[in-house]
């Protein structure tokens, strides 16, 4: 059976059509094949755009093969550097570089498109550094994980600050099904203490005192079933020499509720502390000995995108494997990726059928028409 994959999984890529981004309107025919490759022109019924099938992927325009472009994104995100890269592929550095872009932007689009209404109870939040020393440029990897599914829900790049912070906690809300309903572990960063309650708590206005004057400014409360936990380590030099907790927001029963769920002892940031060594190990900029000088800001936040794509899709994890009710073969445990844990997809996903998924086509749209053989 062929790999190519089905014409309800294409969707118009005009932005004047009506259909644009639209999947599963039988709208999209075949049109001719072209090029050595033998590629498929399509074609939208509804506009009348015709366009090859690679429109809307990394592959489109390339420039080079499909091989060549998956090969980059898996060296890159194996914590090889572009130079390395380039090496072992057999092209230029400014090639590699141009596939990230590309690649990293293709990348966010997906998240963004299937990350919604999340099912999560709780998320832990922290921010990793880049730079090791002299620490001049604002280098900061800010992370949210949900710690049962290990699945990335939201990262920024950029400079430590409560903007970055708020920026943060308020693009992981409108990823979630219920933000009212959730607690948030962090470390002891204040810019969350104060941002929690005004992100994830009610809004409402106090009672104003009297008959004139202003009215008091809009205050926030947190719902009993929310909570926020700081663990704060303290230091003495660069070591950690103790770590305490505190319950900066929401009540203790949440809190014990939530511990007991994730089969927890006490509060910590575990998930995403294991998953920051994970990052540093697929991407090349946030490696110790690299150069500081050479990460581009551009090339930092579409690594990072690519980055969580490929833990979120692609890559399989121990800690998320179950086991099955009734063996296959010598297969006692079914692997699992974050999202396959999330409830995103029921497969492991490959590279090629990852970056392969025109842009505006969402996976749980298109879940039944990627069964093929040899695509995950």
């Amino acid at each position: 059976m062929s790999k190519e994959l089905p014409l309800e999984s294409f969707v118009c890529q005009n932005p004047a059509c009506p259909a644009q981004h639209r999947a599963q309107q039988g709208n999209i025919k075949l049109r001719r094949r072209y090029g050595p490759h033998h590629r498929r022109l399509l074609k939208c019924t509804t506009c009348g755009t015709e366009f090859s099938e690679l429109k809307g992927t990394p592959y489109w325009n390339a420039r080079c093969s499909q091989d060549t472009v998956d090969a980059v994104v898996n060296h890159v995100t194996h914590g090889n550097s572009f130079v390395t890269t380039a090496e072992l592929v057999g092209c230029h550095r400014t090639t590699v570089a141009r596939i990230v872009r590309t690649a990293g932007t293709h990348a966010q689009h997906l998240h963004d498109l299937n990350a919604r209404d999340l099912q999560v109870t709780s998320i832990q939040a922290d921010e990793r550094y880049g730079f090791v020393g002299r620490k001049k440029e604002s280098a900061w990897d800010a992370t949210v994980i949900d710690p049962s599914s290990k699945f990335l829900i939201q990262g920024e790049v950029g400079e430590r600050t409560a903007t970055l912070t708020r920026s943060l906690l308020i693009q992981t809300k409108e990823r979630l099904a219920d933000p009212h309903g959730l607690v948030l572990f962090t470390d002891g960063f204040l810019s969350y203490q104060t941002l929690f309650p005004e992100v994830f708590g009610r809004p409402y206005r106090p009672a104003r005192q009297g008959t004139r004057g202003r009215f008091p400014k809009t205050a926030y409360r947190v719902p009993r079933s929310s909570a926020h936990v700081r663990i704060i380590k303290e230091y003495a030099g660069k070591r950690v020499v103790s770590v305490r907790t505190e319950i900066a927001a929401g009540t203790r029963t949440r809190v014990h509720e939530e511990l007991q769920r994730l089969g927890y002892r006490k509060p910590n940031t575990s998930a995403v502390e294991r998953q920051n060594a994970t990052a540093r190990r697929m991407n090349p900029h946030l490696a110790r000995k690299s150069l500081a000088f050479a990460r581009l800001t551009v090339h930092r936040v579409n690594l990072a995108h690519l980055v969580q794509g490929t833990y979120n899709w692609c890559r399989t994890q121990r800690g998320l494997r179950k086991k099955l009710d009734v063996p296959k073969g010598r297969q006692q445990y079914l692997q699992r990726t974050p999202a396959m844990a999330i409830g995103l997809t029921d497969r492991v996903w490959t590279l090629r059928a990852w970056l392969s998924r025109p842009q505006g086509v969402p996976c749980r749209a298109v879940r039944l028409c990627w069964r093929i053989p040899g695509w995950g």
